[in-house]
């Protein structure tokens, strides 16, 4: 297949204004972003700037952005303009499930034994990726997750759509990799295995996410927990999700409250969920609602320390992958196990190859399974203990036990 490259952008600065109204990008003046020129066919960046989707903008993507993003990044060797939008939309929905349901921060071994990234190289047998978009993240055969609804056809070329932007580095952070004309060389796509405290915790999360869908939880409270409420996954916010203050909280992009009608319109450029209301389903943890545990407040060490034991068994990709972007890939949506289907199989009648094509430039679709219930709910634990889940306690994974932390009232 042949490599898709830049092209002349299409976005303006009009197209941009939307965005900076509703305090996704700062205002112009500012001087955090750019229009590439008009002669301009593929990027040409000044120093310090990275090159971003306007598509991104739409589904959780946010300047500054998030730790979050930018360690999973270095982890992965990529930059942000390898991923598509829908990979985006990927990484933002863990970050919100995590925030908004689990109570937690975003858990890495979480994401790593539920996501694997698959891609697009410039030729065959070359490590390098395609100019853009040659990174997609999609849910492993044979995993359970929650259904996105992904739209069945994306926003056309959204490659032209392609702007420059700057951000500030906090000190001792992770710097997000700026743009360069070298190619990535993308590694650990296929995290195969974990330490076992770790895979003690993904397993105890894993209960909590089987509860929720057990309980209900819809693509469309998933949108409604960040986009309804205004709220960026992917930006460097001064508190998590579930501490959500509302309105005039200090995380959101405005305090500008939705107009239904174009709320209707932001989630129909991104999911096919219908929308009743806000207060319909199950809700996400607040202020007013908060989190059953106290969370320790800071993330798991993920990226640049590159942990051996993270990346042990792990695959670059899978045998069968051969050239395919987030236009032409058959990606896996959030699917679930058939009851009574081995967590971790390798392959399964709803995990097979021809599930959803994602992005395309011209056509193609993505399709996802109807919503409903899961597997069926591990044990007769009852369901407050299986949604407390283990805190965030130890600096590279949740260590307490379950029942240590129900005896201590956490």
């Amino acid at each position: 297949m042949a490599a898709k490259g830049w092209g002349k952008s299409k976005v303006t600065r009009e197209s941009l204004l939307p965005y900076v109204a509703s305090g996704i990008i700062p205002e112009f003046k500012q001087e955090r972003w750019q229009v590439p020129a008009a002669n301009e066919v593929e990027p040409l960046p000044r120093p310090g700037e990275f090159v971003i989707f306007l598509s991104f903008l739409d589904r959780g993507f946010a300047l500054p952005t998030s730790d979050f993003l930018r360690q999973l990044l270095a982890f992965y060797n990529i930059k942000v303009s390898d991923l598509g939008p829908h990979s985006v939309q990927q990484i933002s929905l863990f970050v919100a499930l995590c925030e908004c349901y689990l109570g937690c921060p975003p858990y890495f071994p979480l994401w790593v034994s539920i996501f694997h990234g698959r891609a697009t190289r410039a030729s065959k047998g070359d490590p390098a990726l395609i100019p853009n978009g040659g990174i997609i993240f999609q849910v492993k055969s044979g995993e359970s997750f929650i259904d996105m609804a992904l739209p069945k056809k994306a926003q056309s070329q959204w490659r032209r759509f392609w702007f420059y932007t700057l951000e500030y580095t906090p000190p001792g952070g992770v710097r997000i990799p700026q743009y360069t004309t070298e190619p990535s060389v993308p590694r650990r796509l296929n995290v195969r295995s974990l330490p076992h405290d770790q895979e003690e915790v993904v397993k105890e999360m894993r209960l909590a996410i089987q509860a929720l869908k057990d309980d209900g939880l819809t693509a469309a409270n998933m949108y409604n927990c960040w986009l309804g409420r205004r709220l960026i996954p992917l930006r460097c916010r001064g508190h998590f999700m579930w501490e959500y203050r509302g309105q005039n909280d200090c995380t959101r992009s405005t305090a500008t409250e939705w107009d239904e009608v174009e709320y209707r319109k932001a989630l129909a450029k991104v999911t096919t969920a219908a929308f009743t209301s806000f207060d319909d389903g199950l809700q996400p943890f607040s202020e007013d609602k908060p989190a059953p545990q106290k969370v320790a407040n800071h993330l798991p060490p993920l990226a640049g320390k590159e942990p051996p034991e993270m990346t042990e068994g792990e695959e670059d990709e899978a045998a069968d992958e051969g050239d395919r972007t987030e236009s032409d890939s058959d990606v896996r949506d959030f699917v679930r196990l058939p009851r009574g289907t081995k967590r971790g199989a390798t392959s399964s009648p709803q995990g097979a190859p021809g599930a959803s094509p994602l992005e395309d430039d011209e056509e193609g679709e993505a399709t996802s399974p109807p919503e409903g219930k899961g597997p069926a709910k591990g044990g007769d634990e009852p369901r407050s203990k299986r949604l407390r889940l283990t805190i965030l306690e130890g600096a590279t994974e949740l260590r307490r036990p379950l029942k240590d932390a129900l005896e201590a009232g956490a």
